[in-house]
């Protein structure tokens, strides 16, 4: 049997095969080679952490998820409803420089965020209770003096006005009725057939919609990065230092705008 078929195979330069054929990563003692079978294109090493890892710019993209009005602008839901918008805030400009970077790098920039049908037709109670905990609480589709909740065509749905000059017509539009990224939306047939391995993710909120997007992507085998420092939440602080916890422990790596903005180049070496 070829030895990249082989699960936890030795890759001959001291390190150990994850996985098999063109899935494959190989994991050294101070790094982590997410695209070994890759000797040609754009190579480079990302610092973060638990591990550093090398992958090639190709196959990469950066998410962003839900900078919406509803969720970082006064008067918005999150703030309606007594949470803490100006937390949420605080991801702005880190995802401004994640954009700008991901442009250097020739980067797809996916934006992903909630676009609710008007009459609602689509969700279910768990999903409006997640929205609603009080009867004098707005959820999801009801009017604030602004317009409906995350609802299409509202302004609470509407990316934030400091996103605005960075989103280009080029950049895919992913729109979602659940938290997750994935759940019922075309982007894993985006990212399949544009090719695309390994996501950066920034955005709000890091606890839920962020978390529930890199489980799922780690569920279906893509390799996550959150970017933690363009992340944020209205939660309490401890609920995000879980997300980055699992995040470099289970479901990939965690770097910040820096370190995604920064890679170095990494020799390349003949197909192993």
């Amino acid at each position: 049997m070829p030895r990249f078929r082989e699960i936890y195979a030795d890759t001959g330069d001291g390190g150990v095969q994850l996985g098999a054929s063109a899935d494959r990563w190989h994991l050294y003692e101070d790094f982590v080679h997410l695209s070994p079978h890759h000797t040609e294109g754009k190579l480079v090493r990302f610092e973060a952490e638990l591990l550093p890892f090398v992958d090639n710019l190709d196959r990469g993209a950066l998410v962003v998820v839900d900078m919406q009005n509803d969720f970082c602008s006064p008067g918005g839901w999150t703030q309606r409803s007594g949470l803490d918008h100006e937390a949420c805030r605080a991801a702005i400009p880190g995802v401004q420089r994640a954009v700008e970077a991901a442009r250097r790098h020739g980067m797809f920039v996916i934006w992903v965020y909630w676009h609710n049908r008007p009459d609602l037709r689509n969700l279910g109670a768990p999903t409006l209770y997640s929205f609603k905990h009080r009867l004098d609480q707005r959820g999801i589709g009801e009017e604030l003096d602004l317009g409906q909740v995350l609802t299409a065509g509202s302004w609470g749905a509407r990316m934030v006005d400091e996103l605005q000059d960075h989103i280009d017509e080029d950049d895919i539009r992913v729109e979602k009725v659940r938290m997750s990224g994935f759940y019922g939306t075309h982007l894993d047939q985006v990212l399949r057939t544009q090719g695309i391995q390994t996501l950066f993710v920034c955005g709000v909120n890091a606890d839920q919609c962020v978390s529930t997007t890199l489980e799922d992507a780690y569920f279906r085998d893509y390799n996550p990065v959150l970017i933690s420092d363009a992340t944020a939440t209205s939660s309490p602080a401890y609920c995000k230092d879980a997300v980055v916890f699992n995040t470099k422990q289970c479901w990939g790596f965690v770097t910040t705008t820096d370190g995604f903005a920064n890679p170095r180049p990494y020799p390349l070496k003949g197909l192993t």
